[in-house]
């Protein structure tokens, strides 16, 4: 009588080996699966963390001095009285995006006032400087709560605000009457709020004593 004798030493081996692979495999599907969501969740995180810089990084800044143009005269024509436009220039802040002011509000407030300013799009566009945005220059004065670009610098001509260029911007925040705009000592905020990026606050004073033209801090 022949006596068989089973043996499973080598299906054994053969076994382990597959379980092996397959862990293997199921290792590296899970690992690349694990990458693939954090890489993704990483961009989203520097996406989220770009777009929060934007917002809260204003792309412009003031360059130079703001002034005060006094237009208007008292009561008793006794001399300018109240502040009735301003005047500043800007430029685009070190980094920052193009600004179209086409697309750009201003606001002007002070203690009496709240006033969004609309853009004077009929105004002379003039290309004198500071010194010519005002009355008697050769430019039109925007009209009530209006504001106008009044002079370029390195400009292409566009209303988009770009690297090296300089807008001067003619905002006139009162009806010219002597019943409005900024009396003396009187603290006035000009709100730039643009379509992309953090706004732009021009604060100042008006001084004690108002002349026809103010440097105002």
């Amino acid at each position: 009588m022949t006596r068989t004798i089973n043996r499973n030493d080598a299906f054994t081996g053969l076994e382990a080996a597959i379980v092996l692979i397959a862990f293997v495999v199921v290792a590296a599907v899970f690992a690349y699966v694990v990458l693939g969501a954090g890489f993704f969740t990483t961009q989203k995180s520097q996406e989220v963390v770009h777009s929060g810089v934007q917002q809260a990084t204003t792309n412009m800044n003031i360059a130079g001095e703001v002034y005060g143009d006094a237009t208007g005269t008292s009561a008793n024509n006794a001399g300018p009285s109240r502040i009735h436009t301003i005047i500043f220039s800007l430029t685009l802040a070190a980094g920052g995006s193009p600004v179209d002011l086409n697309k750009t509000s201003f606001v002007f407030s002070n203690a009496t006032t709240l006033k969004a300013l609309d853009f004077a799009s009929t105004a002379v566009q003039n290309y004198g400087g500071i010194g010519k945005c005002q009355p008697g220059n050769g430019t039109y004065m925007p009209a009530s709560y209006q504001w106008s670009i009044c002079s370029r610098t390195n400009s292409d001509g566009d209303s988009v605000l770009e690297r090296d260029e300089k807008f001067v911007i003619w905002a006139n925040i009162s009806d010219l009457s002597t019943t409005t705009g900024i009396p003396v000592r009187d603290d006035f905020t000009i709100e730039i709020k643009p379509n992309l990026g953090a706004s732009l606050g021009v604060s100042r004073s008006a001084p004690a004593a108002i002349d026809p033209m103010n440097v105002l801090y």
